[in-house]
């Protein structure tokens, strides 16, 4: 089943927040695993909400 988004229904400025989830994983230092996460959950491209609360990130190294 395929839907059908019509563009007019969103603003310029919702659609500035839409990135390529490959670039953002290679930006922020994700791994392979993580990248392949966010492929398979949101496919090529996701809002940056999306990209930031589905991200897992390692804990800070200690000094």
């Amino acid at each position: 089943m395929t839907h059908h988004i019509d563009n007019r229904q969103f603003s310029p400025r919702q659609t500035r927040n839409v990135f390529d989830v490959v670039e953002h994983c290679r930006k922020n230092g994700l791994d392979k695993a993580e990248e392949r996460k966010l492929l398979r959950l949101f496919g090529r491209f996701a809002s940056r909400h999306e990209l930031q609360m589905n991200t897992r990130r390692p804990p800070p190294k200690a000094r």
